[in-house]
Formats: structure tokens, C-alpha cells, sequence
């Protein structure tokens, strides 16, 4: 009676991780990335294979008569098994046509363009009263941004861009952006679903360079992405070239602009300490991404942050 009970309950168990298994993939296929979904979806496929282990233990002598008989062993199951899945595989690893044209309906491939994600070198931690990102370059040489969060800046959620210009104003590289920002023009939220324009203006026009995609979601024909624009800041760390760093902040839901914070890192400079200054706002700047120079506008989102210090080592 217990093996028949447990027997039904890891067959029912198996079905329902199942289902959800498809749901969250179908989910993962159409919109976009969601950590939420993407631990359910891990989360039921580690279920269902210990249930399927499970199964396979209980059916060891009733597997062995697929290639077993009177007859004597019979391979040819297990061969063509074996045949059927590697092609299958193979046409998904090496994307063979069919399995190319099916991933690229998927959302990831439709908005490619638009997905930011940060290089391998860089790391980020995201915490209550910290905001740390850091690069480290083949040759030792590194970056690291630390924002200090003021009692306020703490209490607030905030929407947080850093990059990094040439002296001249190309975009060399992104180093952090919220991860509510990384796969989708349209955020949602409690207020609406505003645009990566709305909440980091400037940013996203400078990215514009980038991507190939203007803050409204479009392609832009005139400033798309070209080699120009591909800059990576190991070149400048390597080669000892001025570069300037920026950190646009929004705080959610406070109807105020977003703050821009700028300092220029000098490599004739003695001191490897590097304070970031307030330097405007994003107000007006969706279309265009000029920074407004007018703080007067701004109340408490010029009271978000105590410092923000960068620490360079420039490669000797």
C-alpha cells in the first residue's frame, strides 16, 4: 500500500513539475529575462530529475527488457535512441536550420539590440548602503566605483547608471546598470511602465551609440552602432589616457530628474583618489541626453548619495 502511495504521489508530482517546467519555459521564451521565473524553471527541472532517477531505479529490470529478449540483446533501441538525440542536440548546439529560425522568434534574439549586459571583468555588488562596481584589465590595471548611500539614498529605490567617456565624448563602456534595466526598453512598475529614457535620460542616449536603438525603442538610422563606438576601458587604463566617469541617479516614484555625477581621471594626477562631483541633471535630456546644468529644480535627489570615490590603478 505505501509503494503504491508513494508510487502515485512522484508520478503526480512529476506531471505538475511538468507543466510548470513548460509554462516558465514558454515564459522565458517570449519575454523578458526574470529571475523569478528562471529559478522556477531550475528549480522544477532539478525536481523532475530526481523524480525521473527515482522512477529509473524502480524500473531497472522492466528497462533491461527494451534491449533484452529470448532472442538475446537487442541494440537496436538503444542505437537509434542514441542517433535521434544527438542529431537533436547538434542541430540545437550548432544552430542547424530549424532549431536557428525557432530561437530567433524568441525575445532574446527579437531584442538583442536592446539587452544590456556587462562585460565578464567587471563585477558589481548592489547593497542597502553600497553601490561598488569594479573592472580589472589583463594587465592589472582596474577601476573601482563605490557610491555611499546617504540615510535617504538608503530608505529610497533608485535606478543607477555608471559609464565611462573618452575626453572627446564616445561612450568607452557601460560598468553598471539596475538589473530592472537590463532586458527591456519598458519597465515595469506600481506607477507605469516607463522608459530606460524616462529614468536614466542621459545614459541611454550616450548608449544610443551602442546599441543602434534610440531611447523610444526604434532603430536609429543615423547613430547606430559602428567600430568607432566599440571602446573598452582597458585601453585607456593600458595606455594611460584621460577618460571621464559618470553616475546618473534616479530616485523611483519622487517626480524629480534624474542627478548626474562626473569626475575626469587624469593619469598625471599624483593622487589615485578620485570624488565624483554633482554635475547636473537629466531634466529635458530624453531625446536629446545634453545634461541640464540647472540644479534648482532638485530637492532631496541631490541628497541621495554622501560620496561616490573612484580608485584607479593605472597599468605601469
Amino acid at each position: 500500500m505505501r509503494n503504491k502511495t508513494l508510487y502515485r504521489v512522484s508520478h503526480l508530482c512529476m506531471l505538475l513539475n511538468f507543466i510548470v517546467l513548460v509554462v516558465t519555459g514558454v515564459l522565458r521564451f517570449i519575454q523578458p529575462f526574470s529571475i523569478a521565473v528562471t529559478r522556477v524553471h531550475m528549480l522544477c527541472g532539478f525536481a523532475i530529475t530526481l523524480l525521473i532517477g527515482f522512477h529509473i531505479i524502480g524500473r531497472i529490470r522492466q528497462m533491461k527488457t527494451m534491449v533484452k529478449s529470448r532472442q538475446g540483446v537487442n541494440y537496436t533501441p538503444v542505437i537509434l535512441s542514441l542517433v535521434l538525440c544527438a542529431l537533436y542536440w547538434s542541430a540545437a548546439w550548432y544552430a542547424w536550420p530549424g532549431a536557428k529560425q525557432m530561437v530567433d522568434l524568441s525575445y532574446e534574439s527579437r531584442h538583442k539590440k536592446e539587452i544590456f549586459r556587462a562585460s565578464q571583468n567587471i563585477i558589481a555588488s548592489d547593497e542597502n548602503t553600497t553601490l561598488s562596481s569594479f573592472k580589472l584589465t589583463s594587465e592589472k590595471a582596474s577601476l573601482a566605483v563605490d557610491i555611499d548611500w546617504s540615510e535617504l539614498g538608503s530608505k529610497s529605490d533608485t535606478d543607477v547608471a555608471i559609464w565611462v567617456e573618452t575626453k572627446s565624448g564616445s561612450m568607452i563602456e557601460t560598468m553598471f546598470l539596475s538589473n530592472g534595466l537590463h532586458y527591456s526598453e519598458k519597465i515595469k512598475r506600481q506607477s507605469g511602465e516607463p522608459m530606460r529614457g524616462d529614468l536614466l535620460p542621459v545614459w541611454r542616449n550616450r548608449y544610443t551609440a551602442i546599441c543602434g536603438i534610440d531611447p523610444d525603442g526604434q532603430l536609429d538610422a543615423l547613430s547606430g552602432p559602428t567600430k568607432n563606438h566599440k571602446f573598452d576601458l582597458s585601453n585607456n587604463l593600458s595606455s594611460g589616457e584621460a577618460f571621464s566617469v559618470f553616475v546618473e541617479i534616479n530616485a523611483k516614484d519622487d517626480k524629480q530628474s534624474s542627478v548626474i555625477y562626473a569626475a575626469l581621471i587624469d593619469p598625471e594626477s599624483p593622487n589615485a583618489y578620485t570624488l565624483l562631483s554633482i554635475l547636473g541633471s537629466g531634466k529635458g535630456a530624453k531625446y536629446s541626453g545634453a545634461i541640464n546644468y540647472d540644479l534648482n529644480d532638485l530637492t532631496s535627489a541631490k541628497l541621495l548619495v554622501d560620496k561616490i570615490l573612484i580608485h584607479t590603478v593605472w597599468e605601469k
